[in-house]
């Protein structure tokens, strides 16, 4: 079941002079298996919107519905719904607390009441899932580098079996090389499990190589909502906002500019050096 959101609105510190509002009327329809990125600048509401989908943020009004629904009914179980959605937070630092990395990974399962046979099974398949080594599943957890951190995050999180599993900012310091492995495996249990994805980024590379949907946020509200190809269209406007398309979008606008016959969606560079070879193909018949 999908996870709705009707006219979601937010503010922080209501009634003072300091009132600042997050959502604006915030309609979406996150559908089951989607793997969707949420871009924006800073302070457009993209964490705040996450931190709704979990019940960690209470909208100051509309509604949101999980498996049909209404979160904020009085007998709805919030512990239940975090068990469910679970949320992956930029500075893994922020729920890293116990003495070693499976002890932590241990903590969520442990929170849901399952027998420990069942917490230790789905702590060690978390801990595979992610790619930790086995040599650091008895390491402090806060004498690990920054990917795998990150990875003992996500790990903490996949052990409560999730449905959908939402990440901000999970590549946000890491090399190339890190970057693309906790990208890559996030990617292998999309498609493996079916799990919901909901990627939060601020490189727009990342977000057109890995998601089917990008939803725009721009000043507490859904500036624009579609496909990869579709959003970096209007890349005009995304830089009114701050944002950008990935480099290959310029660079094939550029080209289409200089006179050759290329189509200018191509949002990856693997679809760019297609399209460019189907021209130059051309060029020789």
């Amino acid at each position: 079941m999908a996870i709705i959101l009707d006219k979601v609105n937010y503010s922080y510190s209501v009634g003072t002079a300091y009132e600042k509002h997050a959502l604006k009327d915030v309609s979406l329809v996150l559908n089951d298996g989607e793997f969707i990125g949420i871009i924006g600048h800073t302070g457009s509401g993209k964490s705040t919107l996450i931190q709704h989908l979990n019940g960690l943020e209470r909208a100051t009004s509309g509604t949101i519905y999980y498996n049909g629904r209404d979160i904020y009914d009085t007998d709805f179980k919030m512990k239940e719904l975090r068990g469910k959605v679970g949320l992956v937070f930029q500075y893994p630092e922020h729920q890293l607390f116990e003495t070693t990395v499976l002890e932590d990974v241990k903590f969520g399962p442990k929170n849901q009441g399952l027998p420990p046979l069942e917490v230790d099974l789905r702590a060690y398949e978390a801990l595979k899932q992610v790619g930790m080594p086995e040599e650091l599943y008895d390491a402090s957890p806060f004498e690990l580098s920054g990917g795998q951190k990150r990875r003992a995050a996500i790990a903490g999180v996949l052990a409560m079996k999730p449905e959908v599993l939402i990440l901000d900012e999970p590549t946000a310091g890491l090399d190339p090389r890190g970057r693309d492995e906790i990208l890559d495996q996030i990617a292998a249990l999309h498609k493996e499990q079916g799990i919901t994805v909901i990627l939060v980024s601020h490189s727009m590379e990342d977000v057109a190589n890995y998601v089917g949907r990008i939803i725009v946020m721009n000043h507490g509200q859904v500036a624009l909502d579609g496909m990869p190809k579709e959003v970096f269209s209007h890349y005009r406007e995304l830089e009114s906002m701050g944002l950008s398309a990935p480099q290959v979008t310029y660079v094939m606008n550029g080209l289409r500019q200089a006179g050759y016959p290329v189509e200018t969606s191509a949002t990856t560079v693997e679809e760019a050096k297609e399209e460019i070879l189907r021209v130059l193909g051309q060029g020789r018949e």
